[in-house]
């Protein structure tokens, strides 16, 4: 079967769901009909088997692993699980792999095979790196998952997809949409230029994240309904089983959390069997936004990050002047931002984000409900071009001594501006690295190849020759290589200087 023809699914691991989708919508996998989705939980039974989804959600605290993806933000290998032997260690990817592997099951069983004959994109937040990529990645495959880095797709570009996609009207003018994702475990945004006839090039100026979104907010929650305890003369510190209210305590924040998004307050009826005595608190709108006011202060801060990384990427002012650009300034210029996952349900997400844009740009759910964007915007993801010109999808590899000998001059996924800089406000913001940091030989001959990710090969030159396979004379105290967001390139071997550009990076300026 060709490339062309196979089957085309999107598969969204995230947080707290996880989510399948053809060309032709969502594929439902969750168990209860109500709702498409498989809950992202996995653990432990009393016999010592593996159980996910919603099988987990009834297991006791100790032998759930919640929001398992989280371990690969921040980078923890192993999980405590109570397993019929005791307290164990369990490695995270082993528990995700059952995750992904449970999906592609269900997706089978509603006539979606999710095999080796189809074209499968996974989605992965844009602040991850090529390592926490490839982390995921290696889960998948060994859930027999067809994927490769080529189909792995920044969460918050797929989301501008699917509203993209659902577009019937297009003006031909180009597009700045910003995308705000939370989800979960994470807050990932992006800032895309749309163009083409019919809006199909996406190039991507910036894409990063912060780990705190959902889960962050059911904790904040959690403490505040803590005090509302305490002051209904409730002290869950005294209570006989602490762990298993917090525990309780925890889900209620979610449940209520939601149930808030449409209603102005709710009550949280106690569980007489965890806190000893049956009693009601009422939780409020005004409540929830107070406490997650700081984490949407933190989440416009990123948002201007990102839009200083997108000015740097395609403006001819300094990083100093870009670095110093008040909010309103930054802004300007911005068609849409587009709300998805499932904490865009919030209305106070909203509605500090149309008071952070100009009155002039539109703030809509990039799909109805938010939380479908992603995984339906992976599905199609192969209409469009894209090029992540903050992460780009290649590796940069020095060689010599026949290729039995390398050093990997620029990682993909490597951010070409880091956040630190733009905060000491450098100048010249560019990815580099040096001899001395890649502990190279004195002298010698060597070449630099490039290994693409994006499925197609990368167009770049360097002294009006390719990039792959440019030769290079190995020096540990000359040798220095530099990528500017802008697609330019600079290499200083033992033989001189050179510059040359990434080619790709022209789709820009076209129209």
């Amino acid at each position: 079967m060709c490339a062309a023809r196979r089957p085309t699914v999107g598969l969204d691991f995230g947080t707290s769901t996880t989510l399948v989708a053809s060309t032709r919508g969502l594929i439902p996998i969750g168990n209860d009909t109500t709702f498409p989705w498989m809950p992202s939980l996995v653990g432990y039974a009393d016999d010592g088997t593996v159980v996910a989804g919603e099988n987990a959600q009834h297991l006791p605290d100790g032998q759930l692993a919640r929001s398992i993806k989280r371990s690969i933000t921040e980078g923890r290998d192993f999980v405590r699980i109570d397993v019929p032997t005791g307290a164990k260690d369990i490695r995270t990817d082993a528990l995700i792999t059952e995750l992904l592997r449970e999906a592609g099951r269900r997706g089978a069983r509603r006539g979606r095979d999710i095999g080796v004959g189809s074209l499968v994109r996974l989605g992965c937040p844009a602040m991850w790196d090529g390592r926490q990529r490839r982390r995921l990645l290696g889960a998948a495959q060994r859930a027999d998952l067809p994927v490769v880095l080529a189909t792995m797709i920044d969460e918050p570009v797929a989301a501008g997809i699917a509203w993209l996609d659902r577009q019937r009207v297009h003006t031909g003018r180009p597009l700045r949409i910003v995308v705000f994702d939370m989800g979960g475990g994470t807050l990932d945004l992006a800032v895309l230029d749309v163009r083409g006839a019919n809006h199909k090039d996406v190039s991507v100026l910036a894409a990063l994240g912060i780990a705190e979104a959902g889960d962050d907010l059911d904790e904040a929650i959690a403490a505040d309904l803590d005090i509302e305890l305490a002051k209904a003369g409730i002290d869950i510190d005294a209570i006989e089983n602490q762990p298993r209210a917090r525990v309780w305590l925890r889900d209620a924040a979610r449940t209520t959390k939601e149930l808030l998004s449409s209603n102005d307050e709710e009550p949280i009826v106690l569980s007489p069997q965890v806190f000893g005595r049956a009693a009601e608190i009422w939780y409020t709108r005004g409540q929830l936004n107070e406490v997650f006011m700081p984490h949407m202060e933190r989440a416009e801060d990123a948002v201007g990050l990102a839009l200083m990384i997108a000015r740097i990427t395609e403006s001819a002012k300094s990083a100093y002047e870009i670095a110093r650009m008040p909010m309103d300034l930054l802004v300007q210029g911005v068609d849409v931002v587009l709300l998805s996952g499932g904490m865009c349900r919030i209305p106070y997400v909203r509605q500090r984000l149309e008071w952070l844009f100009e009155s002039s740009t539109k703030v809509e759910l990039a799909m109805d409900p938010p939380e479908n964007a992603v995984v339906v915007g992976l599905a199609r993801a192969g209409d469009y071009g894209t090029i992540n010109m903050y992460r780009p999808a290649f590796d940069v590899l020095l060689e010599w001594n026949r290729g039995q000998e390398f050093r990997t001059v620029y990682e993909a996924f490597t951010p070409l501006v880091e956040r630190s800089q733009i905060a000491r406000g450098e100048d010249d913001l560019r990815y580099t690295r040096n001899g001395r940091d890649l502990s190279l030989p004195r002298n010698g001959k060597g070449k630099l190849r490039v290994v693409s990710y994006s499925g197609e090969r990368l167009r770049a030159t360097i002294g009006s020759r390719n990039l792959d396979g440019f030769p290079v004379a190995l020096s540990d105290e000359k040798f220095g290589f530099s990528i500017y967001p802008d697609g330019r390139i600079r290499m200083t071997d033992g033989a001189g200087t050179f510059e040359g550009r990434v080619d790709d990076w022209h789709r820009l300026d076209a129209e």
